[in-house]
């Protein structure tokens, strides 16, 4: 009796997980202990550097990212040395806890073959649009899919409704408004699942005087760790900053060019297309009539997700991250038909095998933990400043960061987008930076279509004249220089 329960506890609870858990790793194995996978989270690591030495977000240093995300990352800058390790292991964690909340999802789709392939569809798709790393999606997503499992088993697939629906919706809004501090956008998903179980509640029978109750305390909890943090910068004064960097600095960012849009809008369609047809499948060719309030739920909440990155724009590939979730969770209900295996089994290998090339040429152009060895060698004077106009901000973590600046990441300085945008005139700014003499300048060759060519033009002046190159690492496309200042003659 014994070995029977144990074995099948085995294989019907602990071996999924444990694939996934190894699917995870496999799929992540490349980037281990690589620090310079993307700009924007090794800037999420500076400042978490920072955070635990007393600066804080938006006074001491520059961004418009909620402020839970650089204590998220002050808690993998404790590890020291092993920081890197540290934030991209817990990002396979949190990825792997995500596409558990899938595979349990999906089973109410499928089968758990398919809800396996649909956990393993989303580790893949990560790793195939930039999420291979410790990007905003990657934690957030665990907390999003977290509040829609909870709703999903508590409520929506709930024989009727108890009291339990108000003290379950706080929870689940309360799980999103942690997402939000991790970054905003979450926010659709969060109105989504909001307007959802109101809706679910009155075709229940609450009344009017109930259901305003339950929202007013579902708003409450999902706003309250904003309201938290914005609460904390008015105790110091500084409430007029955060709301700039949170709220301000948001609509002032200048759109794209329209041919850049066009191009970025092309990639992400191509990238997602799979999984939209998926979808588009999965709905034609299973029997939509007998579908359970679970299958309508996942895909208002995918259509949600959509819905989002339209509405926010931007159409860099990573803005697709969230959708993998959702997408692959209705996905899955392909599975329940021969042509369904087939076809994500497919799609699953071509996927991985597509990522993992992206992955090495990601490597190739960025360069790796060597490269990042031989950039710290070419600043061999431990004091001398650094400014990095565009590169790596994990340079910045190092002892050459002396505070030239209070806009440490790069793209406010660079982009043409964020001229009016961060609170500073980047020309003015540049030129402070400069008179301060670095000691060390990091760039970029040639310009992107998105840079600010004047700046560009400014600071090259004083790189012609006053510095000499040290260290050229060249990648497939672009090549990220580091310049010295030329040292006087006696």
């Amino acid at each position: 009796m014994f070995h029977f329960f144990s074995k099948t506890f085995r294989f019907k609870h602990l071996l999924p997980a444990i694939v996934l858990l190894l699917f995870t790793i496999a799929t992540r194995l490349q980037t281990f202990g690589n620090p310079l996978l993307n700009i924007d989270e090794e800037f999420y690591l500076f400042g978490g550097g920072l955070l635990l030495h007393g600066h804080l977000p938006y006074v001491d240093f520059w961004d418009r990212k909620p402020a839970l995300l650089f204590v998220l990352y002050a808690l993998f800058h404790l590890f020291g040395t092993y920081r890197v390790f540290a934030y991209q292991a817990g990002a396979a964690l949190a990825v792997w806890g995500t596409s558990l909340l899938i595979y349990t999802m999906a089973r109410t789709l499928t089968s758990r073959g398919g809800a396996l392939v649909a956990g393993m569809l989303y580790c893949t798709g990560l790793t195939l649009c930039g999420g291979e790393g410790g990007q905003t999606p990657v934690f957030y997503t665990l907390l999003v899919a977290a509040a829609l499992a909870l709703v999903l088993f508590k409520i929506v697939m709930a024989p009727k409704v108890t009291i339990r629906l108000r003290y379950t919706g706080m929870l689940a809004m309360g799980l999103f408004g942690l997402s939000m501090q991790i970054k905003y956008t979450t926010v659709f998903e969060g109105l989504f699942l909001g307007c959802y179980m109101l809706w679910h509640a009155a075709q229940r029978g609450r009344t009017p005087r109930t259901l305003c109750v339950d929202a007013t305390l579902w708003v409450a909890m999902a706003v309250l760790p904003t309201a938290a943090v914005f609460l904390f910068y008015a105790m110091i004064g500084d409430a007029h900053i955060w709301f700039f960097a949170n709220v301000n600095s948001i609509f002032l960012r200048a759109g794209l060019m329209p041919a850049q849009t066009t191009h970025l809008k092309i990639r992400l369609l191509r990238l997602m297309a799979p999984f939209l047809v998926s979808w588009v499948l999965a709905a034609w060719l299973t029997n939509s009539k007998s579908a359970g309030p679970q299958r309508h739920f996942l895909t208002l909440w995918a259509l949600a997700a959509c819905g989002g990155v339209l509405v926010f724009g931007g159409w860099y590939y990573h803005y697709a991250l969230p959708l993998f979730a959702p997408l692959a969770i209705v996905c899955s209900a392909l599975w329940n038909k021969k042509f369904g295996q087939v076809w994500l089994c497919l799609l699953l290998v071509i996927q991985t095998a597509i990522a993992q090339e992206r992955l090495y040429k990601h490597r190739v152009e960025n360069g790796d933990r060597h490269t990042y060895q031989a950039y710290i060698a070419a600043m061999a004077d431990p004091g001398g400043c650094l400014f990095v106009y565009e590169g790596p901000p994990i340079l910045y973590d190092t002892q050459h960061w002396c505070g030239l600046t209070n806009h440490p990441f790069p793209g406010h300085f660079n982009e043409q987008a964020e001229i009016h945008s961060t609170g500073m005139n980047p020309s003015v700014e540049l030129e402070r930076v400069l008179t301060r003499k670095p000691t060390y300048i990091v760039t970029q060759d040639p310009a992107w279509a998105g840079e600010n060519l004047t700046l560009r033009a400014r600071l090259f002046q004083t790189l012609t004249q006053d510095y000499h190159e040290v260290y050229r690492h060249q990648g497939s496309e672009t090549a990220v220089v580091v310049y010295q200042r030329i040292t006087p003659k006696p």
